[in-house]
């Protein structure tokens, strides 16, 4: 794991190292009948102790229209989702969809290519490091963060840094929609999504306010690169942040 966070009480500290981190997206909704057993899949990975990869569930927001608005669907994750189908070459975009670096449609049902996906994600040397502060402050994280190219040619890949809060153990009683009566249960969350933050020459410096959730829940941080131009990963930093936050 790209991970070294701090055992100080009042702040959490994150630092990549020499490994690329995969980035796993599920753009999911709680109104789509298809999407719990895609749920459930991605909080077993998370539930792995080590060797896991940066997991985030992203909910969008056009199942909503049919009877159950999902409250933890935000437009920007559906936008998100079409800008990365047509950065692939591209031009569907359905739930629950899985998407690893530039591949966009990961089949999460299969083992072998998820394996293969998230290998070949984390085999090549990462371009540029990232590092990231988190402490609590008025309500809310103030996450500062910066970004190093390695090299003047890792340049080339016009890298784009996101940062987002997510949170595990969620719960919802469906009462509407395909998945009426359900009670699902959710980690891995996205609850805020910010960025794209820019490089200015080499290095990246940003700020950010995060406004904590009202639920309560185990929450972290994921910083995450990636090209501009392909949508390949290039490094990510998962801090969670239980450990070091009260």
């Amino acid at each position: 794991m790209a991970l070294s966070p701090s055992l100080a009480m009042a702040e959490c500290r994150g630092a990549s190292r020499g490994v690329r981190l995969p980035v796993v997206e599920l753009y999911t909704a709680e109104g789509c009948n298809e999407c719990p057993a895609a749920d459930r899949w991605l909080s077993a990975l998370a539930a792995k102790p080590q060797d896991r990869p940066a997991l985030l569930a992203l909910h969008v927001d056009y199942w909503d229209e049919i009877g159950w608005p999902d409250r933890f669907a935000a437009a920007l994750h559906g936008k998100r989702q079409e800008a990365r189908v047509m950065l692939s070459g591209k031009r569907v975009v359905y739930t629950p969809q899985v998407m690893i670096g530039e591949h966009t449609n990961v089949d999460w049902r299969d083992r072998t290519q998820v394996t293969e996906r998230l290998r070949d994600a984390g085999a090549t040397r990462p371009p540029l490091d990232l590092a990231v502060v988190v402490d609590r402050r008025d309500g809310a994280l103030q996450v500062a963060f910066t970004g190093e190219l390695r090299d003047v040619a890792a340049a080339q890949s016009q890298p784009l840094v996101w940062l987002a809060l997510y949170q595990d153990g969620l719960t919802s009683q469906v009462k509407a929609g395909e998945n009426k009566g359900l009670t699902l249960r959710h980690d891995r969350v996205v609850r805020s999504l910010q960025g794209p933050f820019r490089w200015e020459s080499t290095r990246l410096t940003a700020n950010a306010r995060v406004p904590l959730p009202a639920e309560e829940g185990p929450l972290g941080v994921v910083v995450f690169a990636e090209s501009s131009l392909t949508g390949a990963g290039l490094q990510a930093i998962d801090l969670p942040l239980s450990a070091c936050l009260r």
